[in-house]
């Protein structure tokens, strides 16, 4: 079966023309019982320790308020500690500054990490989502 000619001008759109990729494709969760820490190395390898508040979390990655400012591309461990006890630690890269004046930053985990998603999904109380 074939279009009329008459017709295709109908159905061309620009829209297929400006299809950007959402690499977005994990859910996101809002969280108020985990727990946020950051740890980087300087050159030297000493480590230090940043507090964060959790924004929001997936199976790929979180976004955190800092209490300082962070470097982007910046290699960090990430700690996460449930209120239930439970503790993941988890390489990262921090890959964006989703808001400059508040120190909010998008942290992407090395390894996807089902166990995480898996726990998300198991002790999640409120259905908070973004």
């Amino acid at each position: 079966m074939t279009i009329s000619d008459d017709y295709k001008d109908y159905l061309k759109t620009d829209v297929l023309d400006h299809v950007i990729d959402n690499s977005r494709i994990a859910t996101r969760y809002i969280r108020e019982d985990i727990a946020v820490a950051i740890t980087s190395k300087n050159l030297v390898g000493i480590s230090k320790r940043i507090e964060a508040k959790l924004l929001d979390i997936t199976s790929k990655g979180v976004l955190v308020a800092a209490s300082e400012k962070m470097a982007i591309n910046k290699n960090i461990v990430l700690h996460l500690q449930f209120t239930t006890g439970k503790v993941f630690d988890i390489n990262a890269k921090v890959v964006r500054n989703a808001a400059a004046d508040k120190n909010e930053y998008g942290i992407k985990y090395d390894f996807y990490n089902n166990e995480l998603g898996d726990y998300l999904l198991e002790t999640q109380s409120k259905l908070i989502f973004k």
